[in-house]
């Protein structure tokens, strides 16, 4: 589809070891795909709350 993004494997992982809590692999990410995966939950929070977190910009830090 047009528009839409396609998440590396490693972006992928790190979003599933984090929501099982698997803080190894976690922390074993490189910062590229830390940075994919954080732009990712930014963009669907932005989308499914139909505005901005203004707050998000604290938790990035």
């Amino acid at each position: 589809m047009p528009g839409s993004v396609v998440p590396s494997p490693q972006a992928l992982e790190l979003l599933g070891a984090l929501l099982t809590g698997d803080w190894e692999t976690a922390d074993a990410c490189e910062a590229r795909y830390v940075r994919e995966g954080s732009g990712l939950v930014s963009a669907y929070l932005h989308w499914h709350m139909e505005r901005g977190l203004r707050s998000l910009r604290y938790v990035e830090k």
